[in-house]
């Protein structure tokens, strides 16, 4: 049995003449009974007293068709029909066998609801705004507990409901129960109805008074000389944050991570070197770690670091603390290593070193320089001497060719010889090595990791004394993921290449007292939403999306800032920024980011949402007090449960907050899902309860 979606459908048959000649078919259609059989003829039409419908002439061996006019077939009943042929001469005397089908139309589909809805700025007056390809003939509203009232959407993309309410409602003491309403607004066709939208607010909605508000925002004034954050000047962290999606490791490596000593053959007297595994510098022993103090002579560690290239080590490279730390450029590994003397696996003798090495990029170029820096801590009187060769540099890369090793180093590449011949003996040992990459190839893009093996030499006890050796190897130390280093041809002009530390996420810095408007909504944000984007404190970043372009060409932004006219409904004109300022529509997180709101899950979006009208909706307004005030929407309060926002700001404010954010990234070498911070310079005081979060803002 066939199935038809239609009540008009199209019945079509074969018809064959054995004379060659053409034909026509007329075709009888039937209900049937419970067992499928004809019950009674159907009426097809009424230009025949039969009801039956007949075909065109078509050649011999062709299917003969008619459509069925609407209203002689019901949705549900199931029907039988055959044909008969005609060729203009003689009538078939038999019917074709039955063909049965069944009319199943289905259910009408309901207009889809409105994408959002909120007060246009006027007394009283509300925008509906309606998804793309509706099929709603009308827009229904009720306002409170009123009768449902309808106005015309046929082929319209929003429509204005006028609640009638003009007076605003009083601001202190808060507004009676008499001023809140409640608006309800529905799509409809002659099919039904969609689920309702609804929007509660006070008064005739607009929101424009010095009332109370979910959301109170005292901004400081903008200081319009305010010089713009040094974006090149990173903090140095210790954290790992990867791209977006990336596993674990993806730069090669020459071996797995092991913590573990390395040690050399046992000689003839069973006598061997091991270098140690390495050693917290909080959990080397206390007269070790004493020695490092005392030699340190109280470095400062860790303060900001200086532009990468600088000559020698970086001030917060210091070699007595043990870790790693990185800015995007530098990356600074320091360990402690014991190296033991051991007789018939009893330690005799154990000397401490520090080993810090110093990998700083350039990221316009296509070099970087690794610099190693050995320095004892405390030589055992047991060791007559130790010599550490660099017997081997590495590089690895995608494949062999991209960078180039640079071998063994004589002893007269060191600055300070790698030998030490007394426990006085407390020099440093340094060796800087160029390594280069091939940049030949444009819009590449390659993963790197370098690697070296020092070979031990240790002479112990009396004249003459055994000699034995070990070797280190700098991989199978457990060095940190923040040393996988990225070069890539994708960037243009002077910076086409460059490599950077991918695994360090850099820090985008807003100018908040210039810009205190965008500031203040993206610090909202972070302070309040469950999924606090670019935090780096909570572990939250921003993933960088180039261009903010969906699959289907849209920018993001045209998701989150969906109504042409959304800003400045909402935006207010006391809050611009001088002449020829005008609101303007901010959405957070950014636009070109995996983060944003309209960035859909199925392309690695983080926060999908349909339309702006989803994200917390606010609005700057210079208030009686005459500060700069971010509010709420009227009627919009937040539940704190969004994921994204967007708010009416000053379109000044807005661009010039991101000014520096195109430099920022070409200098990052920001690529698609590469992890950023947001930084918004802002801190306020505030108070909050459970209906309302009011705080003083600054600019830091």
């Amino acid at each position: 049995m066939w199935e038809v979606n239609t009540t008009g459908p199209t019945l079509r048959n074969t018809v064959t003449d054995p004379d060659g000649d053409k034909s026509n078919l007329t075709f009888e259609v039937w209900t049937t009974d419970a067992a499928g059989k004809p019950k009674s003829r159907v009426k097809l039409t009424d230009d025949n007293q039969y009801g039956v419908l007949v075909s065109d002439f078509v050649a011999s061996g062709k299917a003969a068709q008619v459509t069925v006019p609407a209203g002689r077939l019901t949705n549900g009943v199931t029907y039988a029909f055959h044909t008969s042929a005609y060729d203009g001469k003689l009538y078939e005397t038999d019917w074709s066998p039955w063909t049965t089908f069944k009319v199943s139309v289905p259910a009408p589909a309901k207009p889809a609801k409105p994408t959002s809805l909120a007060n246009n700025g006027k007394p009283g007056e509300f925008t509906v705004a309606l998804p793309s390809g509706h099929t709603a003939k009308w827009v229904e509203w009720q306002l409170d507990a009123a009768a449902w009232k309808r106005v015309d959407a046929a082929g319209k993309t929003s429509v204005t409901i006028d609640t009638g309410l003009r007076a605003a409602a009083p601001t202190a003491p808060a507004a009676p129960a008499a001023n809140n309403h409640t608006l309800n607004v529905r799509t409809a066709n002659d099919d039904g109805a969609s689920d309702a939208v609804s929007v509660a607010f006070t008064g005739n909605g607009t929101g424009n008074g010095d009332g109370d508000h979910a959301v109170d925002l005292t901004l400081p004034d903008p200081v319009s000389t305010a010089p713009n954050p040094d974006q090149t000047k990173q903090v140095v962290t210790g954290k790992i944050t990867r791209p977006l999606g990336a596993p674990a490791s993806s730069s090669p490596r020459f071996a797995a991570p092991a913590a573990k000593e390395q040690c050399g053959p046992v000689d003839k007297d069973g006598g061997q070197a091991c270098f140690g595994a390495p050693v917290k510098f909080e959990d080397l022993p206390a007269e070790v770690q004493a020695k490092a103090k005392e030699q340190a002579k109280a470095k400062q560690q860790r303060p900001q670091a200086p532009a990468a290239g600088s000559p020698g080590m970086t001030d917060w490279c210091a070699t007595n603390t043990s870790g790693a730390f990185a800015t995007r450029t530098v990356e600074c590994e320091t360990k402690q290593l014991p190296v033991v003397y051991r007789v018939d696996g009893e330690p005799i003798a154990t000397a401490y070193f520090t080993m810090t090495r110093e990998i700083s990029l350039d990221n316009s170029g296509k070099s970087f320089i690794h610099r190693l820096n050995i320095h004892p801590i405390l030589i055992a009187p047991t060791f007559r001497a130790i010599e550490m060769v660099m017997a081997n540099r590495t590089c690895v890369g995608s494949t062999a060719a991209q960078c180039k090793d640079p071998g063994k180093a004589e002893l007269s590449d060191w600055d300070g010889k790698a030998i030490w011949q007394s426990p006085t003996d407390t020099h440093d040992a340094n060796l800087t090595t160029t390594y280069t990459w091939d940049n030949s190839t444009s819009g590449a893009e390659y993963d790197l990791r370098t690697d070296f093996m020092i070979k031990g030499i240790l002479i112990a006890g009396n004249t003459p004394g055994p000699t034995l050796m070990t070797d280190f190897r700098w991989a199978m130390s457990d060095p940190s993921d923040l040393e996988e280093i990225r070069c890539d041809t994708k960037g243009t002009g002077a910076t086409v290449s460059g490599c950077v530390f991918k695994n360090v996420a850099p820090s985008y810095t807003f100018n908040a007292a210039k810009f205190p408007q965008a500031a203040a909504h993206a610090w909202l944000l972070q302070e309040k939403l469950p999924n606090t984007m670019g935090v780096k404190t909570r572990d939250t970043p921003l993933y960088y999306l180039p261009g903010g372009k969906r699959a289907d060409g849209k920018n993001n932004r045209d998701v989150i800032c969906d109504v042409a006219s959304w800003a400045s409904t909402y935006g207010d004109a006391s809050a611009m920024d001088g002449a020829g300022d005008k609101p303007n529509c901010d959405e957070f997180a950014f636009n070109a980011t995996y983060n944003s709101g309209g960035m859909p899950k199925a392309e690695g979006g983080l926060n999908e949402v349909s339309s702006g009208s989803q994200c917390v909706q606010t609005f700057t307004k210079k208030a009686s007090d005459g500060a700069v005030h971010l509010y709420n929407i009227d009627g919009q309060a937040p539940t704190w449960r969004e994921v994204c926002g967007r708010s009416a700001i000053s379109g000044k404010h807005n661009s010039g907050s991101m000014g520096g954010f195109s430099g920022f990234a070409k200098n990052m070498r920001l690529m698609d899902k590469d992890p950023y911070w947001l930084e918004t310079g802002m801190s306020g005081q505030c108070t909050t309860d459970a209906k309302s979060f009011k705080c003083s803002l600054r600019a830091n």
